[in-house]
């Protein structure tokens, strides 16, 4: 417990003033599990703390979370550095499964969030930028960002997400004002200029078929210490319950996840070189891997595809045949060379609405240390040999919505209709209220049951 404070520390990670701070409710600590810290430095020649990130990885019953909070190389004409510093922090962090070392951080978390003083700047005329400040144009401006230019060019940040900016750029400002941006910094040799620029962000990557929603996402103007306004975001994240997994039966015994043929753009000259897949994934017993492939195209002189028929592809056996929790879980998947330990290229994919009779298409991005290194599409299903356990799929399942803003603990249950949706009632007016809940049913059809009518 915290004395004076109602929530609990889980955990702090420091490198110099870079700090992340993870905290959770009493009623909630009991959740949390496999807690690791780890951070790295990429000041001058990686030797200074000044720059660089802290992590915080842990699991929330059974749902994995990463936090890294960074601070990256600054000035305007340094934003091939910022880039470095970024893969380099994907590299140095020790966090996650010591087992899936193959894995960068973006492909080991349900969720992973990346945030802190990233120093991407608005790279155009100060005057300009000023002038659309003041009209609350941001648009215009963000097309001169150097984060979005950079992640639409797939250099940094792949397959990360950010919530509309709506807010004026968070630096420069004068100490204890937020009317005016201090754009000039005066040295000793030359007068600098810092572009006003939303150098503060907040990015995620969740797993496919997972649910994470951004609430907010904003500055505070009442902090006005530092010549940085502080960001903030809020998130509704699904939560996976504990797993109850039925006593294995003669029915559900030969379930097997089976491909029918899968293939990979790579971005590789080695044409000639067989590949091969690695499997890894919770819901195996241990890490399984594929046939080489057996055709090998030359697209351009740099990209080539292989592909795997079914017979060079394996069949997975899970530990655990049961169709609820199969539903949750994913495949992580590794193209290597066949006479080396290289990696092309890594992926998740997800099981989820694949217990059918019939197989279903996936399509996802290769990336091996946070860069971009092709594709990987195929066929695939979760088959049993008794095809009536293709319906138990489709039973109701229960999900859990943590609210941290809530002293109440708030349950959902599947239901067959979004529209049949509920929200908690208000305590004055005794009406629904919660747009949350509305939100969320977009995704998922839930329902709303009061904790008085829970189950016992």
């Amino acid at each position: 417990m915290c004395p004076g404070f109602p929530e609990c520390r889980v955990t702090l990670s420091s490198l110099w003033g870079i700090r992340l701070t993870v905290l959770v409710k009493p009623d909630h600590q009991h959740r949390i599990s496999n807690v690791r810290t780890s951070s790295v430095k990429t000041g001058i020649a990686n030797a200074l703390g000044n720059k660089g990130a802290v992590g915080v990885s842990f699991y929330f019953s059974n749902t994995c979370f990463c936090f890294i909070n960074s601070h990256l190389t600054s000035g305007t004409e340094k934003m091939l550095r910022r880039n470095q510093n970024y893969h380099d922090i994907l590299k140095g962090l020790n966090l996650g499964s010591k087992g899936l070392s193959v894995f960068d951080l973006t492909n080991q978390f349900h969720h992973l969030y990346f945030l802190g003083d990233l120093n991407y700047r608005v790279e155009w005329n100060v005057q300009d930028i000023l002038q659309h400040i003041n009209k609350k144009d941001y648009a215009t401006l963000l097309k001169y960002d150097q984060l979005m230019e950079q992640q639409n060019k797939d250099e940094v940040f792949v397959g990360f997400k950010e919530s509309e900016i709506t807010f004026p750029p968070t630096y420069r400002y004068e100490l204890g004002l937020r009317s005016v941006y201090a754009y000039k910094k005066i040295k000793k040799t030359k007068i600098r200029i810092n572009e006003p620029s939303w150098c503060d962000r907040v990015l995620w990557r969740s797993y496919p078929g997972t649910y994470n929603e951004n609430i907010t996402y904003g500055c505070s103007k009442d902090i006005v210490t530092s010549d940085h306004s502080p960001v903030f975001a809020t998130f509704l994240v699904g939560i996976l319950p504990p797993s109850t997994i039925a006593e294995p039966s003669q029915d559900n015994q030969n379930i097997k996840i089976s491909f029918l043929e899968v293939e990979a753009t790579i971005m590789t000259s080695m044409c000639g070189r067989n590949f091969v897949i690695e499997f890894h994934s919770s819901c195996l017993e241990a890490k399984v891997v594929s046939k080489t492939n057996g055709v090998c195209e030359q697209l351009t002189m740099k990209e080539v595809r292989p592909v795997w028929k079914s017979e060079n592809l394996p069949e997975l056996v899970p530990i655990f045949p049961d169709s609820s929790y199969l539903e949750d879980q994913h495949l992580l998947l590794s193209l290597k060379s066949e006479d080396s330990d290289e990696s092309y290229g890594e992926c998740v994919v997800e099981l989820k609405d694949k217990f059918t009779s019939h197989y279903v298409r996936f399509s996802t991005i290769l990336t091996h240390h946070g860069h971009k290194t092709g594709y990987l599409r195929g066929q695939m299903h979760i088959k049993a040999k008794d095809e009536s356990l293709y319906g138990s799929a489709k039973k109701i399942r229960t999900y859990e919505l943590i609210s941290f803003d809530d002293p109440n603990r708030i349950q959902y249950y599947d239901s067959d209709s979004a529209s049949a949706v509920l929200s908690p009632p208000s305590a004055t007016t005794g009406s629904p209220t919660g747009t949350r809940v509305k939100t969320l049913a977009r995704e998922f059809p839930f329902q709303f049951v009061p904790i008085n009518q829970w189950p016992k």
